[in-house]
């Protein structure tokens, strides 16, 4: 559920006076709601979701991160919005660690890497499943490339992965055991077809919006 705290309204409050809030429901954003409705969520067990890059961009609001964390509560981060921002979840970390450093310096790389898998696994409740490498979950992980001159020499991955990660340092996907990128490409995926669909996709509705190919807004006539 998005919600933020710009208008009169108190959503939290208003979903705890009707017995709403749950263990299941995590609130995207939450950008300016009180410490009140913060303690609210942490006493049902909800859980939050910072989309860094989106609340800055779009003027929500300094993200919550650190104001979650006081009243108790794991952050997990979302990207929101991916024609937006992109769908890059290192630079989403980088975001959420750069803001909240700069205002208190209180969180840690380890903190990020934290939010983005078990965290988010918990928030899930797949905490049994998924979001730590450990025996009897499923085996979803990446392997990053260490010798990429962007990184390279890591002495410390957890701030290396925070401060300097970027999707070209993907060597390997593994899902489920089943290994989808290999020394980064793809496995069983025609780029090429991808590419053309998307155009296609792209096109079309551009051409239902009135947009042409360079941007411009053609205005069509109504239907009557």
């Amino acid at each position: 559920m998005h919600v933020d705290g710009g208008g009169p309204r108190r959503s939290v409050a208003e979903l705890h006076e009707h017995g709403l809030l749950r263990d299941t429901t995590t609130f995207v954003h939450a950008n300016g709601i009180s410490d009140e409705e913060l303690r609210m969520l942490a006493e049902a067990g909800s859980s939050v979701s910072i989309s860094p890059d989106v609340e800055l961009k779009m003027g929500f609001g300094t993200p919550m991160t650190g104001r979650v964390l006081a009243a108790g509560l794991r952050p997990t981060l979302s990207v929101d919005d991916v024609p937006s921002v992109g769908g890059v979840m290192f630079s989403t970390m980088r975001t959420a660690f750069a803001v909240q450093r700069r205002l208190d310096g209180g969180l840690s790389s380890r903190d990020l890497l934290e939010f983005t898998t078990v965290d988010a696994a918990r928030s899930l409740g797949l905490e049994d499943r998924i979001g730590s490498i450990t025996p009897g979950k499923a085996a979803d992980m990446i392997l990053l490339r260490t010798d990429d001159l962007t990184v390279f020499p890591v002495t410390d991955p957890t701030a290396s992965i925070v401060s300097a990660g970027h999707p070209d340092l993907v060597d390997t996907v593994i899902v489920g055991g089943h290994v989808v990128k290999r020394d980064g490409v793809l496995m069983n995926v025609d780029l090429a077809v991808l590419r053309t669909r998307l155009l296609a996709s792209r096109n079309r509705i551009g051409e239902a919006a009135g947009i042409s190919l360079d941007g411009t807004w053609r205005p069509q006539p109504r239907q009557a």
